[in-house]
């Protein structure tokens, strides 16, 4: 079987081999499928993308079927992807790189198939077809050409030749020029005949060229072939200069210069400073400068330009005065040309013109005013007087009572230097006023009467300050003011209280005190006279003229009256003061002290220190207190024992000093002790008290436990045995009753007993533990000796329980009924809880299925649809579900829990039941059409709507066969029909919400709710304000960079759209800060500088609007304050000079001192000096600086020294953080070399070098050239460069001096340079010089000027000028404009404004100056105008004008600017009238009233016009009488004053009642200009019985609008003059009125009309007068006096009724009360109260009102009033009506009302028949209730008062509690039948009867 086995499988591999040789011998070639054919041939376009797949498909298949592999030899341009086919493999050939035609345009592929043995190769021929996809390329591989144009080129002239080449065969290059206006204005490109593949161009010159207008300019070629592409290259030209242009002036800012008045003649004023008008190289001429005018005060260096004063220049001369200290004149700068340039210019071709050789600039000086005048006053000494003690006086004039005095002050200055302060040196005094301008009359008042005393001092001296506001300087005026006396001074006691002391029983005439008093007051007012008050009888007495007191009685004794309290009065001829006199009576020792026992007794234990009970000697002694005659002194008598005890001296304490022994006193218990107590008089008395101390033996040794706690632990099941053991012992002594010990439990308990003789602790006979119930026990043990008393000690015992596992488990929340909803699936709905009393149980939940079941008709298996989790006892849905309602409504489960730690019983299962009810629910929901709506409306900005809006109609539908839908919402602003239709319907707000999203509910009958959103879209409505946050205050530091944010105004505006969109605006900036206009950033826009005048803070308006129509605009303030920054480093004076010592100087030697300033202030601006390095290093060992005074000294001998030592000395503030600057102090050692190389080429430092920029190096700038004038080698100079930035870019021939560039330069990356060039000799120690060159590189002029609209407010506030003034220039210059080219000259021009020709401007400056007056008094007012301003660069000689133009914001060569007109006063003020007429009434008084205002009756046209008014003349009287009757008491010219500042004219004086006449004077108004009028104004003295009053029906302020017509009116028709005297106003309920009160005066006589004289005239003309009243609303026309003498009568009339009313109601009010008592005693208790409730009702209803009863308070029947049945009753008082019932009335006599609340009704018919139908108001409505109260009534008069009083106050379930009436089971209803019964029931509750049918029961 196994040789079978192995020839099979031999012969089975040598099968295997024969087909693998087979195999292996018969290997096919692989082949192209297209063998046959030689190549393949391709042409494919060379703008082919990458990843092409290329139209080339190869096939090769191999015979043996073995898969083949491709390659290619050109695989970095070819990617080979095959694919498997049926018959063999497919190779697509994609680009992977593209092709270029130029590069290469054939390619040979070899294609490679291989079957891994065998290969075979395809070559495919691949041609490329060219596209145009090549741009022109330029003959400079830097596309950049760089050429020089003289600027006299001709036109058409060629100054660039280039050429482009295309590889492309497509032909057709052209060229086009592209550059700024500027360069295709000058410049065109040509092209040339092309030549294979190179196209010819040149550059020719199209317009003329100018070197000052432009010297650079740069554009751009660009070359394009046929198909669009293009190539370019930048052409730059250099224009070179030819002397053409005038001189320029430079630094024109410097020509507007103020200048003080003191400058002397010579002196320099200002530089003017000129330079060629030609900018080139070489372009250098000679200026020449003169004024074009003669020149009166100022001459000019015709070589330097510099100004100086030629003539003292005098602010305050005539001359300076009128020109107001300003001076204009005009320079000239001529340029000194050669004779060659002459002729260059002549020949300059057709491009350009003959130029002038000279220009002419505008300077201005300002002259201005020092302050070199000091106010003067126009005496140097016054005399004044004033009375003492008086406040608000002003100083007169001494000897002339009355007279003011006043003090002339005057300053001579101009401006604010003629401002000066007013002030006095006391401060009792102030002066009026307290600041002057050029001159003031200054009156002196006194302020603190008090300072002036006359007693203290008769004669002041004042010294009143004029003081310079601006220099302080001060000027003195001295007052000598003698004071007037007066009695101002009450006597005074120099005590406010006096105190003395006498013995008790001081005899008669005993001196007590004496009391002294002063008075101030000097004469007759010092003489005081003495008096005593409240003298108790007489006892002391008083020397009236020295004060002194005495004893007057001999009635002293302290014991009685141990202090007397007497009252002092000192005073002189009419003034008084008190002091209070205390006389205290001393005491004496005749009292012995008293001691309160004789005998003490205490008991005291051994070995204690105190008593038992405490013992204290009490004693008194009669003395005075706190004297040694009552003070009481206790002492211990010598005794036995008496050295165990101590009693303490002051307090009479007896104490134990030391213990005692019981065992010691030998059976003695009683130890008797002796105090002592004295007193410490003279003589010394005393008393005696006995003690006697019993000595008490103690047990004094407790037991005491070993532990204090013991602790154990035993099992719950524990029933008897010992638990535990205590230990105690007593340390007396053994056997005695003292140490014998007991133990016992101190608490009750049954479940332990302790031994009471060894402590042992067992548990009791029949005791039981349970741990659940208790876990452990807590004992207290005690041990008792047997002493006496019995001592104890004890300690703490703790039982504690284990537990033992015995109890079941017991369920908390079964059986119980719960419910599931039907469907639920997987779902705990119950959770079983239960419990076990032991400590470590382990329950288990589960669901006894056999017990369990459901509940339909039958029962039946629950089929394991419910769970129950083990462990948590969650009952929960099984995951299968299928509970259905239908089919199941309720479930018994049974549950059973386990306790698995069971141990005694075990098992311990509980069981209980839970029911479970399945709940139903309704399976379809209302389905809304769509799931969200959308709608749209626009927002209501009204509060509220008018009616609803429709917005969108909505529907919902229900599978349900109740298809019945409900529809609502819950948005406030929307509700929904039931319809479907949605409503707007309140104002809705876009603002606070956009859109409105709310949701819509469907609800089914079954209560299944479907919900759809919807929103709402609000469409807006320009409604809000931009709302701006901003900080109010910003703080930026001085240092803060231009173009610096400092802070954001944010601003949002709560509307959409343009609404939305805002702006921002800075309204007021000062230049120095500008607003982005979108985001309202506000950024710096000048530097700040703190230290400039108002460069401390900055006010900004800021400006939102939106863009709304109309635009809102919220407009806010920000202040910006600029804080200071230690900014300003120290600078050195003097700068780095060198300083040269011989080797031979002294130490100590102080050689240079360095010295640095700080423009900073504090501590930022001391500075501390330091030497932070010494070249060589030794230089800090031969030289010290003083780090205080900067001095440097000789620290060490220089000998050996010689040479150059540099100290790198430093300067450093304090400031934080500190600055510092250094300098290098070079000290040079020497001997003999004392000489420097000087520069003589250039002469100057800081000379300005110009050349071209170039993009060549080696352009020669300067030779500079030094000579030393030592000799030798000394003398040898060489040249070095000073090695810094700028100086990398040149070099320099140390031996030659010839510097020239090293690099190129280019004016856009680097336009000028700083070069330090030293030169050194050879001498020993070396010396060397320095100067700085500056090298500017010039530029090219290719951009138009602009105007900054960031920077410049839009209009642009240049300044104000004067009306009516010409010749002013404005203070700011427009030169604002900006050119970013550097040689750009630029030219202002006036194109536009109403009064452009009013104005001219300086064309370079951009000064504007007023030629033509303009008059700002036009009406309407001129305040301010504006001008359109342009800048152009188009011609350095600004001798082109443009067009005249409207302003266009956009156009940024245009600026508007405003020029604000300031009214001068020009025009005087002048009154209304020439004559005035006014009043002032005698009946009252009229000082001080405002009699009339003057300033209510002038009229200035003028803006400003600070108007003064005075009294001009004297004051005038008629008639004579009047005159007399005034200067009896005043001066005729002081009896009215005028207020200079208002105007008010008041009298001074009062009018008696008997003058008669008027008063006329003369008053003048002045403006500050000096501009006056006068008017005269008569005061006419208006007695009583000369005034009417008349009333319009209008408010004050209406009438003071047409007061002058009235007057006017009324005037013309009565035929007088009608002066108004006062005018009241009054508000009423019907509106406004206004009293006029007037007085007529007859034209001819000057005379006051009576009132009744004015009446007669207001009938005679009756007719007039009613259109006036009519037209000022006249209501009423009066005599006021009458009016008075009524209302006076009224009201003395209404006092009279009132007294005689009250007397007769207080006669009435005692009638009333006699009879109100009489019948309330008749009538006590006679009122019962009542109420009702309907039959057969069991609730509460409201009660009925009962007749003749208190429950209501609306009837009384004790007052006779009858109650309307079925009507409400009302009480009616002074004040109000109040219904019947209310609990405020309270006319009850017996006080028995019910507050309804608190009443329980009890009503009952009783009888046969009854009343269902009968309501409780029918029933109140009948009679049975008024007969049956009557009858009532009238027997109980029949009763005696005191049984009603007996049974009404009998303690009955009725009575009264508490102040409230029970009224349960008051009446008893037996039948409604009228029968008189008088039946007796309810005895318990009072006497009850039955009166026409009715049960009433009487409590």
């Amino acid at each position: 079987m196994r040789l079978r086995m192995y020839s099979t499988l031999g012969l089975i591999l040598l099968l295997v081999l024969l087909v693998t040789v087979d195999r292996v011998d018969s290997n096919g070639q692989p082949r192209f499928k297209d063998a046959s054919k030689p190549g393949q041939y391709y042409i494919f376009k060379e703008t082919l993308a990458e990843g092409t797949q290329l139209d080339i498909e190869l096939y090769a298949t191999d015979p043996d079927g073995s898969q083949v592999k491709f390659s290619s030899n050109q695989s970095d341009f070819f990617n080979i992807t095959p694919s498997l086919v049926d018959s063999g493999t497919i190779v697509h050939v994609f680009l992977i790189r593209r092709f270029d035609y130029e590069t290469q345009r054939r390619f040979q592929v070899k294609f490679s198939v291989t079957d891994g043995a065998l290969t075979v190769d395809k070559t495919v021929r691949i041609d490329i077809e060219d596209q145009n996809d090549e741009k022109p390329k330029f003959d400079r591989n830097s596309n950049q050409y760089s050429i020089n144009v003289p600027e006299n080129a001709q036109k058409g002239s060629i100054h660039l030749n280039f050429t482009t080449t295309d590889p492309d065969t497509n032909d057709g290059v052209t060229y086009q020029l592209v550059g700024d206006s500027a360069s295709e204005s000058k410049f065109e490109v040509k092209k040339g005949s092309e030549v294979n593949t190179i196209t010819p161009g040149s550059i020719e010159l199209k317009g003329c060229l100018d070197y000052e207008e432009q010297s650079y300019y740069e554009f751009t070629i660009v070359a394009t072939d046929n198909t669009g592409n293009n190539a370019s290259a930048i052409v730059i030209v250099k224009i070179t200069d030819t002397e053409d242009k005038p001189p320029e002036f430079i630094n024109v800012g410097s020509y507007n210069q103020q200048v003080n008045e003191d400058l002397a003649i010579g002196d320099t004023v200002t530089t003017v400073s000129a330079r060629d008008g030609d900018r080139g190289v070489g372009m250098k001429s000679t200026i020449k400068y003169s004024f074009k005018d003669a020149n009166t005060y100022f001459a000019v260096n015709e070589s330097t330009g510099v100004i100086t004063v030629k003539d003292i220049l005098d602010r305050d001369s005539p001359n300076l005065i009128n020109k107001g200290g300003f001076l204009s004149f005009k320079v000239v700068a001529e340029e000194m040309r050669s004779d060659e340039s002459t002729v260059v210019a002549s020949t300059i071709g057709v491009c350009h013109g003959s130029t002038a050789n000279s220009t002419m600039i505008d300077v201005f000086i300002t002259v201005n005013d020092l302050n070199d005048n000091r106010p003067k006053f126009d005496n140097e000494t016054y005399e004044a007087s004033v009375r003492e003690n008086t406040r608000g006086a002003a100083l007169s004039k001494k000897g002339e009572k009355g007279s003011v005095l006043l003090l002339n002050v005057k300053d001579n200055d101009q401006g604010s230097n003629g401002e000066f302060e007013l002030s006095v040196n006391n401060s009792a005094f102030y002066v009026q006023p307290n600041k002057g301008f050029r001159e003031a009359l200054v009156t002196v008042i006194v302020q603190n009467k008090t300072a002036l005393d006359f007693e203290q001092q008769d004669v002041l001296v004042l010294e009143v300050y004029a003081t310079e506001s601006s220099t302080r300087n001060v000027t003195t005026a001295k007052i000598i003011v003698h004071l007037e006396n007066i009695n101002d001074n009450s006597p005074y006691f120099t005590q406010t209280t006096y105190s003395a002391s006498i013995p008790e029983n001081s005899p008669v005439d005993t001196f007590v005190i004496q009391l002294q008093a002063s008075d101030k007051d000097k004469g007759d007012f010092g003489n005081i006279a003495y008096a005593l008050r409240g003298n108790n009888d007489g006892i002391f007495k008083i020397d009236k003229n020295n004060g002194s007191v005495y004893v007057n009685k001999a009635q002293l004794d302290r014991e009685k009256i141990f202090s007397y309290y007497l009252t002092a009065e000192a005073k002189d001829t009419e003034l008084s003061s008190t002091t209070q006199l205390e006389v205290t009576l001393t005491d004496e020792n005749d009292n012995a002290p008293v001691c309160s026992s004789s005998d003490y007794v205490s008991q005291l234990e051994e070995d204690k220190h105190k008593l038992q009970r405490q013992i204290t000697i009490q004693a008194t002694d009669n003395d005075e207190k706190n004297t040694n005659n009552s003070k009481l002194t206790f002492h211990l008598e010598p005794s036995e024992y008496s050295g165990n005890f101590s009693v303490s001296r002051t307090t009479g304490l007896l104490t134990v000093y030391r213990s005692l022994d019981y065992e010691e006193l030998n059976g003695k218990e009683d130890i008797k002790l002796v105090v002592v107590t004295k007193d410490q008089g003279s003589p010394q008395l005393s008393c005696t008290s006995n003690i006697i101390i019993t000595v008490l033996d103690k047990n004094d040794n407790s037991p005491i436990f070993n532990q204090p706690a013991y602790s154990t632990t035993i099992y719950e099941n524990r029933t008897n045995g010992e638990v535990i053991q205590v230990n105690a012992t007593d340390k007396d002594k053994a056997g005695d009753p003292n140490s014998r010990i007991i133990y016992r439990i101190q608490e009750l308990t049954d479940k332990f007993r302790i031994d009471p003789n060894d402590g042992a602790i067992s548990v009791a006979s029949g005791a039981r533990f349970d741990r659940d119930l208790k876990s452990s026990y807590m004992y207290t043990v005690r041990a008792f000796d047997g002493g006496s008393p019995q001592l104890s000690g004890s300690c703490n015992v703790s039982i504690s329980l284990l537990d033992n596992n015995n109890k079941k488990p017991v369920f908390k929340n079964l059986p119980n009924t719960t419910s599931v909803l039907e469907n639920t699936v997987n779902k705990t709905f119950f959770r079983c809880i239960a419990v076990d009393k032991d400590t470590n149980t382990d329950l288990w939940y589960s669901l006894n299925k056999a017990e369990s079941f459901y509940v339909n008709d039958t029962k039946g298996d629950i089929k394991g649809l419910f769970v129950i989790d083990g462990r948590t006892g969650n009952v929960s849905v099984s995951i299968t579900g299928g509970i259905d309602r239908e089919m199941v409504e309720k479930y018994e489960l049974t549950i059973h829990v386990e306790d698995l730690n069971a141990e005694d019983p075990s098992p311990q299962i509980t069981s209980a039941t839970l029911t479970v009810d399945v709940s139903d629910e309704n399976d379809n929901y209302p389905v809304f059409g769509k799931n969200h709506y959308e709608g749209k409306v626009t927002e209501i900005a009204s509060e509220k709507l008018d009616s609803p809006i429709n917005v969108i109609t909505v529907k919902a539908t229900d599978a349900d066969q109740n298809k019945a839908i409900k529809y609502s919402d819950d948005s406030e602003d929307f509700n929904i029909t039931q319809e479907g239709l949605i409503r707007l319907v309140k104002a809705v707000d876009r603002e606070k919400q956009p859109w409105l999203n709310f949701t819509i509910f469907a609800e089914d009958n079954g209560g299944l709710i479907s919900n759809a959103s919807v929103s709402i879209t609000l469409f807006d409505v320009n409604d809000n304000s931009p709302n701006v946050t901003l900080n109010k205050t910003v703080p930026v530091a001085e240092d803060t960079m231009t173009e610096t944010v400092i802070t954001h105004v944010m601003a949002r505006d709560e509307d959409s759209g343009n609404n939305a969109k805002l702006i921002f605006i800075l309204d007021s900036s000062r230049d120095t800060f500008i607003i982005n206009s979108t985001t309202g950033a506000i950024s710096l826009n000048k530097l700040l500088n703190r230290e400039d005048t108002d460069g401390e803070e900055y006010t900004l308006q800021i400006r939102v609007e939106d863009k709304g129509d109309p635009p809102r605009v919220t407009i806010k303030t920000i202040t910006v304050t600029v804080t200071d920054v230690n900014d300003n480093p120290p600078k050195f004076d003097g700068g780095n000079q060198p300083v040269t010592v011989l080797e031979n100087e002294n130490i100590g030697k102080v050689i240079a001192t360095v010295e640095a300033t700080d423009k900073d202030i504090g501590k930022n601006k001391e500075l501390q000096y330091s030497v932070i390095e010494g070249m060589p290093l030794n230089a800090t060992d031969l030289f010290r600086l003083d780090n205080t005074t900067g001095e440097v000294k000789v620290n060490a001998s220089l000998r050996g020294n010689v040479g150059i030592y540099k100290l790198i000395i430093q300067a450093t503030d304090k400031g934080v953080p500190p600055l510092s600057s250094n300098m290098t102090l070079t000290i040079t050692v020497e001997d003999v070399n004392d000489n420097k190389p000087v520069f003589s080429v250039p002469s100057l430092p800081n000379e300005i070098f110009e050349i071209l920029e170039s993009d060549k190096a080696d352009i020669d700038i300067i030779t500079v050239k030094a000579t030393d004038a030592d000799r030798g080698q000394n003398g040898q100079v060489y040249y070095e460069l000073v090695d810094s930035l700028d100086s990398r870019s040149f070099k320099l021939d140390t031996n030659t001096g010839k510097l020239a560039t090293a690099n190129v330069t280019d004016r856009e990356t680097k336009a000028s340079y700083t070069l330090t060039i030293k030169a050194l000799d050879n001498g020993s120690p070396q010396q060397f010089s320095r100067i700085t060159i500056q090298i500017d590189i010039t530029d090219a002029n290719d951009n138009d000027p602009e105007f900054s609209r960031s920077e410049l407010e839009s209009p642009y506030i240049i300044g104000s000028i004067e009306e009516e003034t010409t010749g002013t220039v404005l203070p700011k210059a427009v030169n604002k404009a900006r050119d970013k080219d550097e040689n750009s000259t630029i030219c202002y021009f006036i194109v536009g404004g109403i009064a452009m020709n009013n104005f001219s401007i300086n064309h370079k400056t951009g000064v504007i100056t007023c030629t033509t007056k303009i008059d700002s008094d036009q009406t309407p007012r001129v305040q301010s105008v504006k001008l359109v301003i342009e800048a152009t660069d188009k011609s350095s000689s600004c001798s082109v004008k443009p067009s005249p133009v409207d302003y266009v914001h956009t156009k940024k060569q245009l600026l508007l600017v405003q020029i604000n007109v300031i009214d001068i006063n020009d025009n005087p003020p002048r009154f209304r009238n020439k004559t005035f007429n006014a009043g002032v009434t005698k009946d009252s008084s009229a000082k001080d009233q405002v009699i009339f205002k003057l300033n209510d009756y002038i009229n200035d046209v003028d803006i400003i016009n600070n108007n003064s008014f005075y009294l001009a003349g004297n004051i005038n009287a008629r008639p004579p009488k009047l005159v007399d009757d005034i200067k009896k008491n005043y001066k005729l010219n002081t009896i009215f004053g005028v207020n200079k500042t208002t105007g008010e004219i008041k009298a001074n004086i009062d009018f008696d009642a008997g003058m008669f006449g008027y008063v006329w004077f003369d008053v003048i108004v002045n403006d500050t200009k000096g501009l006056s009028d006068n008017a005269s104004i008569s005061i006419y003295l208006v007695g009583q019985g000369q005034q009417l009053k008349i009333t319009a029906f209008m408010g004050i302020d209406e009438f003071n609008r047409v007061k002058d017509d009235f007057v006017r009116k009324l005037t013309e028709i009565v035929g007088h003059e009608v002066i108004i005297d006062k005018i009241v106003g009054r508000s009423e309920k019907l509106g406004s009125k206004t009293d006029i009160y007037i007085h007529l005066v007859n034209k001819k006589t000057k005379e006051v009309l009576s009132t009744d004289a004015i009446l007669n005239t207001f009938d005679n003309n009756y007719d007039k007068l009613s259109s006036f009243y009519k037209a000022f609303k006249v209501s009423d026309v009066v005599d006021p006096s009458f009016q008075a003498e009524d209302e006076a009568w009224s009201k003395d009339t209404i006092i009279y009724i009132l007294v005689v009313v009250c007397l007769c109601f207080l006669l009435l009010l005692i009638v009333s009360s006699a009879m109100f008592c009489t019948y309330r005693r008749k009538y006590r208790r006679k009122l019962k109260a009542t109420t009702t409730m309907a039959f057969g009702s069991t609730d509460h209803l409201n009660p009925v009102n009962i007749p003749n009863s208190n429950k209501f308070e609306g009837h009384n029947p004790v007052f006779g009033e009858v109650h309307e049945n079925g009507q409400e009753y009302f009480f009616t008082d002074d004040t109000e009506s109040q219904k019947s019932g209310s609990s405020d009335f309270n006319n009850s006599l017996d006080n028995n009302e019910i507050e309804y609340k608190e009443m329980d009704y009890s009503v009952t018919y009783l009888g046969d028949t009854a009343l269902p139908s009968v309501t409780p108001m029918e029933i109140a409505s009948s009679n049975n209730f008024l007969a049956a109260a009557l009858k009532q009534q009238e027997m109980a008069k029949n009763r005696k008062n005191a049984q009603l009083n007996s049974e009404s106050e009998a303690t009955t379930p009725n009575s009264k509690q508490n102040g409230v009436l029970d009224n349960r089971n008051l009446f008893t209803f037996i039948n409604p039948d009228f029968n008189a019964d008088e039946n007796t029931s309810n005895g318990d509750v009072g006497s009850t009867m039955v009166i026409n049918g009715l049960e009433t029961t009487e409590i």
